[in-house]
């Protein structure tokens, strides 16, 4: 069975959800659905993109929006919740979860409003406001073995790496593409086992 690198399984940010920085979270939240609908029908057998990647005027990947980001952006208040940065663990380990996120959600005045109302604002935020800045962990040299990029999803909960060479960022390498790989070997595993039989 040949090793796969994370090279061989990336989508090359060309053909990646791209939008500047200087967009709002209306534009991008347009933009990713007009991407996912071109990616259904050029090749339905693609997994559609769930994030768009952000970048400069250079053309540089400066991060990434995700479904979650463009979420949060609708309350910005979000913001002030104690570890809102952080993974959802985070309130775990203070105890009950649920107890942390109710007394957040009225501590900080959070979904005070009805949703109808947030969404009007979509047009006043700017996607440059939703992103932060990307952290060591969430990138992966394009060389890097499918095994490194896998424990770096599952021990950092990512449903995605940007993928660098020589620093620069190239590509996005997705959790779906990744599972669809293994899931892959091990029915061509499983199917060769039942052949020994």
């Amino acid at each position: 069975m040949q090793s796969l690198s994370v090279k061989d399984l990336m989508v090359p940010k060309d053909q990646y959800a791209r939008i500047a920085a200087d967009r709002t979270l209306g534009e991008a939240v347009l933009k990713l659905q007009e991407v996912q609908k071109s990616e259904q029908s050029l090749n339905p057998d693609r997994h559609r993109d769930r994030a768009i990647l952000v970048i400069d005027e250079h053309d540089q990947v400066i991060g990434k929006l995700s479904m979650l980001n463009v979420l949060r952006g609708l309350l910005p208040r979000y913001d002030r919740v104690r570890g809102s940065r952080t993974s959802s663990k985070a309130a775990a380990r203070i105890g009950s979860a649920r107890l942390f996120i109710d007394s957040q959600e009225k501590d900080v005045g959070l979904w005070s409003k009805p949703l109808n109302n947030l969404i009007e604002k979509v047009s006043s935020v700017k996607v440059s406001h939703l992103i932060r800045d990307i952290a060591p962990d969430e990138t992966v040299d394009e060389e890097a073995s499918l095994d490194k990029a896998l424990h770096q999803m599952i021990m950092g909960r990512f449903q995605s790496l940007l993928v660098t060479r020589g620093g620069e960022i190239i590509g996005i390498l997705r959790l779906t593409d990744v599972y669809e790989a293994i899931s892959e070997r091990i029915r061509e595993f499983s199917a060769s086992e039942s052949q020994d039989e």
